[in-house]
């Protein structure tokens, strides 16, 4: 492996942070069911802390802080009831940059911990793809709060026969939502009629590739002309591909993206060509600190938190320590919750095991949650009764307006 690992390490405790270090892989070693006391019990908190998507990432890691801070202070949180035993937690914190091969190796490092009872993570679906077996052959349930690539709760898919129901979850809607939600948004409001023309491009990776599949494939069905391109995310010239949309006189352009300065790039080089139609990114590019074309629309599992009203003190406290959120990260605090209300339920005998984690987070259910609603899982991994994407357009300001709730 040529990519250097970048672990950080964060033990929250009642009374301040202690370092922890992880322990070496072991090829031998079965650690999956190990009774760990809970007094050493701990979580890991993965995501893109630098590279090119840090600024979600960062986001991510500061609200996963900000609930355990609350947590193991036996502060009120959303969703907790009053007497709830809560089990204290160490964490430890481990950046993937987005990258396949590095969520692979963490996930290496992260199943040879025996004190690491489950995982938050990981952010990319690309990376659950890599990483996700590796922490399942451990034993270890890992809870999402952004992967939203459909066939990764889907067991008849080889992802979902891999990762297999009851390992890996998420608290954000799949990506089957989301394409259904863009297409049809398309040609309700963004003007795409039957005959029109409309370019789709992914960036060559997991999340991407399927997701604008099926929005090309629902446009072609309402008699929409889609020309599909594919751009891999490391590339950031998107001159050839802005100038045939304008050659070809595309309605609108639709980039499937988990890197939202390449939507930056993207819609900046089209309005440079004199590109006059529309220009949809997906929630990969919700970001307001680097995608800022007005005019431009984002889907997104990510609603406006500032919205939510029983989030307000929440998002005070983060604000308050981390600056403003850009809400890419709240499902990242409902994720945690779920993993330690788990840990909490299967540390009744001040021991746990990773098989009894697993089955504890399935059964975890909130009766509200920071993003105003219910949250429980089926036992597939998606949340009950679903989660919706909401449509932002971003104003002449740089603020994203929501223009379609979820």
């Amino acid at each position: 492996m040529k990519r250097a690992i970048a672990l950080a390490f964060v033990v929250l405790v009642a009374f301040g942070a202690t370092a922890a270090a992880l322990a070496k892989p072991s090829a031998t070693k079965a650690v999956a069911e190990t009774k760990v006391p809970c007094s050493q019990a701990t979580i890991a908190v993965t995501g893109p802390f630098t590279g090119p998507a840090a600024s979600a990432g960062l986001d991510q890691r500061n609200w996963a802080r900000t609930f355990l801070t609350d947590w193991n202070a036996g502060k009120p949180i959303l969703g907790v009831p009053k007497g709830f035993r809560r089990t204290k937690l160490k964490s430890v914190e481990a950046d993937t940059r987005l990258d396949s091969q590095l969520a692979a190796t963490v996930a290496v490092q992260l199943r040879a911990n025996k004190n690491i009872l489950a995982v938050n993570g990981f952010s990319g679906s690309q990376e659950n793809v890599a990483g996700g077996p590796i922490l399942r052959r451990g034993g270890l349930s890992f809870v999402s709060g952004s992967a939203t690539r459909a066939s990764l709760t889907d067991p008849t898919t080889p992802d979902g026969s891999v990762l297999k129901n009851g390992f890996f979850r998420r608290v954000v809607p799949t990506d089957k939502d989301q394409g259904a939600t863009d297409a049809a948004f398309a040609l309700k409001t963004m003007g795409v009629k039957s005959g029109d023309t409309v370019m789709t491009v992914d960036q060559a990776e997991a999340y991407s590739v399927p997701l604008i599949g099926l929005i090309g494939s629902l446009l072609g069905k309402a008699g929409v002309k889609v020309d599909h391109e594919s751009q891999a995310d490391t590339q950031t010239d998107f001159t050839s591909l802005a100038n045939k949309a304008v050659a070809e006189r595309a309605k609108a352009v639709i980039l499937a993206s988990q890197v939202a300065s390449n939507a930056q790039l993207f819609a900046s080089q089209l309005k440079a060509d004199g590109f006059t139609g529309k220009f949809l990114g997906t929630d990969g590019t919700f970001d307001s600190s680097k995608f800022k074309v007005p005019g431009s629309y984002i889907s997104s599992f990510s609603l406006d938190i500032h919205d939510v009203a029983v989030a307000a003190p929440f998002v005070s406290q983060f604000e308050s320590k981390y600056g403003k959120t850009n809400s890419f990260g709240a499902p990242t605090f409902v994720a945690v919750q779920m993993i330690a209300m788990g840990i909490s339920n299967a540390c009744a005998d001040g021991k746990a095991t990773r098989s009894e984690v697993r089955a504890a987070v399935g059964k975890v259910s909130l009766s509200t949650s920071l993003l105003g609603k219910p949250i429980a899982f089926q036992s597939t991994g998606d949340v009950k009764g679903g989660v919706g994407f909401t449509i932002f357009q971003i104003g002449s300001d740089g603020q994203y307006n929501v223009v379609q709730k979820g």
